[in-house]
């Protein structure tokens, strides 16, 4: 009796241990395929980050989406379907940045004809005419 008793015990545990073998698997195999897609979408739309911790830091915002985006679909209650675009890497809070025109000038890299971003390409122009008349170079005609 004892004995069957140890029998059934070591059984029910090599089941759990299989079936938590098998969810960790599974798990693995998810994060493959997504990172798989991540890398698909990178090179799809030309996508290179500076270093691996920007990368890791917008594969995560990527893989969220895209959870997201998947769980919607699976819902199946709307009339459309989303789908994965050039913004799938990025936040909500950078995508309301970005579709209401914020620039954040702290993070522009600065050009070499302007290194801090201000300024005018005419700045130091100084052999200007006093006057130009457009209707005599043909630009402009006169009144109709």
């Amino acid at each position: 009796m004892a004995c069957q008793l140890i029998v059934c015990a070591i059984a029910s545990l090599l089941i759990i241990l299989g079936a938590s073998t098998s969810q960790a698997n599974a798990r693995t195999l998810q994060q493959a395929s997504m990172l798989e897609r991540f890398e698909q979408w990178k090179a799809r739309h030309g996508v290179v980050y500076q270093d691996n911790a920007e990368k890791e830091k917008r594969f995560n915002i990527f893989k969220n989406n895209a959870e997201r985006i998947d769980s919607f679909n699976l819902a199946g209650d709307r009339p459309y379907k989303q789908s994965i675009n050039v913004f799938a890497d990025r936040t909500d809070e950078e995508l309301k940045h970005y579709r209401n025109g914020y620039i954040n000038f702290a993070q522009q890299r600065p050009s070499s004809k302007f290194p801090h971003g201000r300024g005018s390409s005419y700045e130091n122009v100084t052999d200007v005419p006093p006057n130009l008349d457009r209707r005599k170079k043909g630009a402009v005609t006169h009144i109709k």
